[in-house]
């Protein structure tokens, strides 16, 4: 970790920032010195102590952050402070030139004086707001649906109506006897639900067949139950599915889980009861597919998922040992006597008040006293039990609805009905609005992103403040309605609520929301005008495109929202208050202020901040036809190897961050990953390009610079006996033990599997006769006990074929040659493997070559 820019001491001056950039090694800061460790067994360990006591010492890695050392005491022969600072040297040797050192300097002294992000947010925010009783009565209300009975022409004109869930739905989906329950008593079943009792006047017995023959009269209007898939327990699809849950939004209104899907509560949670009791693997795929068929009110928000992705979730949250019906003994026989009678219990209960679609038209209904006229002391704001529905209500909730029902129900305004839509429909759990909602603190760890450098910017929703004024009509209408997204790097998605439900809110805040006048600079020379905004945003200028997405291609720092988009979706006039003091719109933003005071950072482009602000317009206006900004496009850098390997961990596509590249003299060269143990790229001619992380700070991935042949993921090294995972994962049961060095430089990889050690060497030979450089592979394993079951895949492809006793086609291009006597089995000419089978405290060798043009 290096030190926060924006909470640095008062004695770092101007002057020894400068130091810090161009010398960072002449002044370390106290904390941030890099201890090396050699152990006794002769590997050296470099990082920041990140804890230490008298039996373990930790160090923070230098080169990867998230890699920890755990060194015991007793294992450390000797340590010493490295006085080469962890910040690169020569980084400001990058720069083209005198004024984009200037610009640097600017960023990080801004960032010293604008204070921590945290603080800036307690500065520009008022304490959070409540929304009135009244108000949080009339959402009550509509919650509760209690103008299904009583009638009220000023709630019903409200938005965000409740119609019950679809019963013909539930019925031919769900498990008839947890429907039962439910309908006995709801709150029992389902702490929590909206859904009232109904039969709290019955005893025990009364209640559960009086449930009982409602269930037979709701199966019997929905024909045939939906056919049901027999699905086998994945546990892969159960860590897929509990990372999906955790991350795409479902947290944001439920509460997290634990491993095997138990809630681990947190306060304000929408209750999701006992899934397994209710439903079947292949009802809750549909529901979580296509909620609103379900659920036509859109509480339940779609979050567009594909059907893999909702079969994975369903997979983590029933987890059964084996996923069948919903019914899960005897099937559930209708009988037709029952149904009559279910028939005239859901009439009489008035059931089809909230729940449409199953009695015919003509039924009538019991009638109610209108909302405006009732006595708010009795029924169901009362404690009393008796021929009412039971909401179950704390007595703050029934004060709130009588004052609603005391306030007549005064029309709501544009902004007070936008507050009462967002807190409707929770919208208030992720974003928030005049300082009404937002992410709580307990849930802000399950909103993430996939790109840190964005800070918070790039896991919490945006603020909704003056969100009317932000953005055009169609851009908004496309959000919240069709699911358009610029924010890739946000895993939290956008719901869905439906254009019925929410697409009122367009008019409303496109009329609510406004800025002060502005008065734009005028442009005499378009054409001039926009060549100089093309100037502002690359790399000559202000650098827009080092940060900010260009046409879908994610810049080498950060994927900030496209600079092609910015047009067709921002107001001009919000674009220009924004660009003249980010801060003052949203005070966590990492995007610098570029006129501080009024006052161009770059003097040497002609204009005022107004006059510059209209260049860049103008050049954004062209869109996707828009020139690509200078810096876009960099000048790949090199990794030269001569006469011994060299050796670059960092970031490799396929791998990610535990990935270490190594170019062999002669050309060929391979990735290895760390965090899988295997091989996972070869490639042939020059070595790597850096560039992508070198200007990315660190971020961007080392690439390829020859052809590259991606292998299969999933550790090499597996037991036969149980099932491989093959995803992005550390896989259980592995640890990486880092790799020592030849005289040539070339690693060793070291590895452990449960009681297996192993050692991993590559090195470039020269095939005889045709002179070709070539990989060649030795591989080394001992175990501390007996193992028969083990296997080492050495390729996996559709396509596999044998052209030799020991020579296997892998695919297109690659080769791959093992010695006569070393046993290699081709399975289903689509997995290449070595059984092996070691004895204990035996050492067992294999010898693999890699051919390819």
């Amino acid at each position: 970790m290096a030190p926060d820019l924006s909470r640095l001491d008062d004695k770092i001056t101007d002057a020894s920032l400068v130091e810090s950039i161009l010398e960072p090694s002449k002044a370390i800061s106290e904390g941030y010195e890099t201890l090396s460790v050699l152990t006794v067994d002769g590997r050296v360990f470099n990082g920041l102590v990140a804890s230490q006591d008298d039996n373990l010492l930790v160090l923070r890695d230098s080169q990867d952050i998230d890699k920890l050392h755990a060194i015991p005491r007793v294992d450390v022969d000797e340590s010493s402070p490295v006085k080469v600072s962890i910040m690169p040297g020569g980084l400001a040797d990058q720069l083209t030139g005198r004024q984009q050192f200037l610009d640097l300097l600017r960023y990080v002294i801004d960032l010293k004086e604008r204070g921590p992000a945290n603080e800036m947010v307690r500065s520009h925010s008022s304490a959070i707001r409540e929304l009135t009783a009244e108000m949080k009565g009339l959402i009550l209300i509509r919650e509760r649906n209690c103008t299904a009975c009583h009638g009220s022409s000023s709630i019903s004109a409200l938005p965000a109506a409740r119609p019950g869930p679809n019963l013909i739905w539930s019925a031919q989906r769900l498990n008839p006897r947890y429907l039962a329950r439910f309908i006995a008593d709801p709150q029992q079943t389902k702490p929590g639900s909206d859904m009232p009792s109904l039969l709290g006047q019955m005893d025990q017995a009364e209640r559960a067949a009086t449930a009982e023959a409602i269930v037979h009269f709701l199966i019997s209007k929905t024909g045939d139950r939906i056919p049901e898939e027999v699905v086998e327990v994945d546990q892969d699809s159960i860590v897929s599915g509990r990372n999906l849950f955790h991350s795409v939004g479902c947290v944001a209104c439920h509460s997290p889980r634990d491993e095997s899907a138990q809630e681990l509560p947190i306060v304000g949670s929408v209750p999701m009861g006992e899934l397994r009791d209710k439903y079947s693997w292949q009802s809750l795929v549909d529901f979580l597919e296509n909620p609103h068929v379900a659920r036509p009110s859109g509480r339940m928000p779609s979050l567009r998922l594909a059907r893999g992705q909702a079969s994975d979730i369903a997979n983590y949250l029933l987890q059964n040992d084996k996923l069948l019906t919903a019914v899960l003994d005897s099937p559930w026989a209708v009988d037709t006597q029952l149904v009559e009678k279910g028939k005239r219990l859901f009439t009489k209960f008035n059931c089809g008040q909230c729940h449409a679609g199953i009695l015919e038209p003509n039924v009538a209904s019991t009638p109610f006293e209108q909302l405006s006229k009732l006595n708010t002391d009795q029924g169901c704001l009362s404690d009393a039990t008796g021929d009412w529905p039971d909401f179950t209500l704390t007595e703050v909730e029934a004060n709130d609805i009588r004052a609603a029902v005391a306030s007549e129900f005064a029309t709501l305004d544009a902004r007070q009905t936008i507050d009462f839509t967002l807190v409707t429909f929770r919208c208030t759990s992720c974003h928030s609005r005049d300082n009404l909602g937002g992410v709580a603190q307990d849930r802000r760890s399950h909103f993430q992103t996939t790109n840190e450098n964005l800070g918070e910017q790039g896991s919490i929703p945006p603020t909704l403040n003056g969100v009317g004024a932000k953005l055009n009509p169609k851009w908004m209408r496309d959000v919240l309605v069709n699911g358009r997204s610029i924010r890739p790097y946000m895993k939290t998605r956008m719901p869905q609520f439906g254009e019925s439900n929410i697409g009122h809110l367009i008019d409303l805040f496109q009329s609510t929301d406004e800025l002060a006048e502005t008065t734009f600079a005028a442009s005499a020379d378009v054409d001039e005008s926009r060549k100089e905004g093309w100037k502002l945003v690359g790399n000559e200028g202000l650098n827009c495109a080092a940060c900010h997405t260009y046409q879908y291609k994610l810049s080498d720092t950060m994927p900030a929202v496209d600079l092609t988009e910015m047009a067709q979706r921002l107001k001009k006039d919000w674009f220009y208050h924004y660009m003249l003091s980010p801060q003052k719109f949203s005070p966590n933003t990492v995007m610098p202020s570029y006129w501080p005071s009024g006052k161009a950072l770059r003097a040497d482009i002609s204009g005022t901040p107004e006059e510059q602000i209209e260049s860049i317009w103008q050049y954004l206006l062209e869109g996707r036809q828009a020139r690509a900004p200078a810096g876009v496009v960099r000048e790949p850098l090199e990794i030269v190897v001569t006469n011994e390997a060299r050796m670059l961990r960092r970031q490799y596509p396929e791998i990610g961050k535990r990935g270490i590249g190594i170019g062999y003299p002669g050309g060929v060269n391979l990735a290895y990953d760390a965090q899988q143990m295997r091989l996972a790229t070869v490639w042939k001619g020059k070595f790597a390009d850096p560039s992508a992380a070198w200007y990315g700070q660190g971020s961007g991935s080392v690439h390829a610079m020859g052809p590259p042949i991606q292998l299969p993921k999933g550790p090499e090294l597996y037991d036969s006996t149980k099932r491989m995972v093959r995803d992005d994962s550390r896989p259980d049961g592995y640890r990486f033990k880092g790799y020592s060095l030849d005289d040539q430089r070339r690693p060793t990889f070291r590895y452990e599997f449960g009681s297996v050690a192993v050692e991993d060497y590559f090195c470039e030979f020269n095939e005889d006769p045709s002179g070709r450089i070539q990989l060649r592979r030795h591989v080394t394993f001992t175990s501390s006990e007996e193992r028969k079951t083990l296997r080492f895949r050495l390729a996996s492809n559709d396509k596999i074929e044998s052209s030799t006793d020991n020579e296997y086609q892998i695919g297109n291009g690659l080769t791959i040659r093992v010695p006569a006597d070393q046993s290699a089995e081709l399975v289903e000419d689509k997995q290449l493997i070595v059984p092996l089978t070691l004895a204990r405290n035996q050492t067992q060798k294999i010898l693999v070559e890699y051919l390819w043009e």
